[in-house]
């Protein structure tokens, strides 16, 4: 989580603990026996799906935007110089619905 990120969540939420999961998960079974109030994730949809289908717990996810840096760097494949582009935090949004079916082709 970066600092951005921590810094918009105190706007949303007075008091709150991070526990902090960043292995790759197939299965939401693990973050669910933290039972919390609130699951901030970065998960495929259809783990969200699934979670959202597995607790009544808000699901809230942070949505980020490319944004132009201000700077000029080199493209080594090109030997041009372009605008360099960051990723920035726009905000948290809350998962009210989903719902999706899938299959493994």
């Amino acid at each position: 989580m970066t600092n951005e990120q921590k810094a918009d969540l105190d706007r949303i939420y007075i008091k709150y603990e991070i526990i902090q999961f960043d292995e790759t998960i197939s299965d939401v079974t693990v973050l669910l026996e933290f039972n919390a109030d609130v699951y901030a994730v970065v998960l495929p949809l259809d783990l969200v799906a699934h979670m959202k289908k597995s607790t009544s717990a808000d699901i809230i996810q942070p949505v980020s935007g490319r944004i132009k840096s201000g700077k000029l760097i080199l493209n080594n494949a090109t030997g041009k110089y372009e605008n360099e582009y960051v990723y920035k935090h726009l905000y948290w949004q809350l998962i009210k619905k989903c719902e999706i079916e899938t299959e493994r082709l």
